[in-house]
């Protein structure tokens, strides 16, 4: 590395580092983000210092031309043409700036962002220039680099760039208006030093630019990946009044389908299979119930073992409730069947249906969980288990509701616990697919 050149190399290094911090699928997004930064506060910037220099005009220039210094010392004309190139400079800016709106293009943002920067290094260079005939004085050149260092944070190196050029800049004016070697120096020296601080502050602020959003970002892929993952437990109205702090959420429905399904024979097959085949074939299988009940509008309630229920009509009411049920359950057999025969194995379903009044709500408050209870579910659950393998018991309060869109099969009444007998049929499936 060429010593000369050791220090602004070191800053590219570390900003070539620093952006490694970053993901791939983040740098477009991140450099998007730092642009609309550095554009608001450009804005807000140019819009102040217009404001300062027409306050300086009245305030500050007008008593001293009234009162005729003007003629004495040429300095006082020339800072007047510096603020109103300054007016001229950053008005024109701004102007653009509105009619682009207020969230232009990024690649328009990065190009007005660019065109900011050289913008006010060169005017603040151009106000050390004059400040050095008078006073020497180099403040407004320190405080546009630290405000440019600070507040117009971009990943572009050739904002780097611009710094050196600066400091070549003043140096160059102060020698040519200048003979006095002393002065050139001290102001050099002045300038230099401010030139590498502003340097290792634009690069301290990039570093932090980088922290915030990579946190900020992590924190968003945190929250959304904790959303699905209530979402997935329950259904989604439910969660986001979890969300918004709801801590009892408990809801009568006045009409509900509920079905219970259990895989027959599943205690054989776990002795029989290995264990990552078993779950993988109930994985399956789920997967496949959960893609229908989606399809058909149902909310899957839950898992228990090779146990599955849903329910239609919860959390939001449905007019057709036991139509969307019967749909699932009728495509339930079929997709067990299929996943059977692909795997080689013997899948054999057992469907309970019933159609009523229940409760829903959420239990505990922390491993907390989305159920049904009531006299509607208890049923469901007792007439898949005196169903039959590969039919679809349901009730004959059920059967009314689907009137005479689905077909099906009087079984007669079964004995159920608790309930005594109850009427019962087969859902043998849709009147129009019969019909065809």
């Amino acid at each position: 590395m060429n010593p000369k050149f050791g220090p602004l190399a070191a800053v590219f290094t570390l900003r070539r580092h620093d952006a490694q911090a970053i993901r791939d699928d983040w740098r477009h997004e991140f450099t998007e983000d730092c642009n609309r930064t550095a554009l608001s506060n450009i804005r807000q910037l140019f819009w102040a210092a217009t404001l300062l220099n027409l306050v300086a005009l009245a305030a500050y220039d007008l008593p001293i031309f009234l009162a005729g210094l003007f003629e004495r010392h040429r300095m006082y004309g020339d800072l007047v043409v510096w603020r109103l190139a300054n007016i001229t400079a950053l008005g024109s800016w701004l102007l653009v700036a509105r009619a682009l709106g207020a969230a232009p293009p990024p690649a328009t943002a990065h190009r007005m962002t660019s065109v900011a920067i050289p913008i006010a290094l060169a005017l603040c260079v151009w106000h050390a220039v004059l400040s050095q005939t008078l006073a020497m004085d180099v403040s407004i050149y320190a405080l546009v680099l630290f405000v440019v260092a600070g507040m117009i944070v971009t990943p572009h190196r050739s904002k780097l760039i611009a710094y050196p050029l600066g400091f070549v800049a003043l140096v160059t004016g102060i020698v040519l208006i200048n003979p006095n070697p002393l002065v050139v120096y001290a102001i050099g020296v002045n300038a230099f030093c401010l030139t590498a601080c502003a340097m290792l502050a634009d690069e301290v602020w990039y570093r932090a630019a980088i922290r915030n959003f990579v946190l900020r970002r992590t924190l968003i892929e945190e929250r959304a990946r904790a959303d699905d993952l209530l979402h997935n437990i329950m259904p989604t109205a439910i969660a986001e009044r979890l969300k918004h702090g709801e801590n009892h959420v408990v809801e009568f429905h006045d009409e509900v389908s509920v079905m219970f399904a259990d895989v027959v024979g599943f205690t054989q097959l776990a002795t029989e299979l290995p264990p990552p085949q078993l779950i993988q074939m109930l994985e399956t299988l789920f997967q496949a119930f959960d893609e229908i009940a989606e399809q058909h509008g149902v909310e899957k309630i839950k898992t228990v073992g090779d146990a599955y229920m849903a329910a239609a009509g919860v959390p939001a009411a449905a007019a057709d409730h036991a139509d969307r049920i019967a749909q699932m359950a009728l495509a339930m057999l079929a997709a067990s069947e299929r996943i059977g025969r692909e795997s080689g194995m013997t899948l054999n379903l057992r469907i309970g249906i019933d159609a009523g009044p229940a409760i829903s709500g959420v239990i505990a408050q922390k491993k907390f969980a989305y159920d049904l209870w009531g006299d509607t579910v208890n049923t469901a659950s007792r007439m898949e288990s005196t169903g039959a393998i590969g039919r679809i018991h349901v009730t004959d309060a059920f059967r009314q509701r689907l009137g005479d869109r689905f077909v099906f099969e009087r079984r007669g009444p079964q004995e159920l616990k608790g309930k005594g007998l109850v009427p019962s049929h087969f859902l043998v499936g849709m009147a129009a697919a019969q019909a065809a």
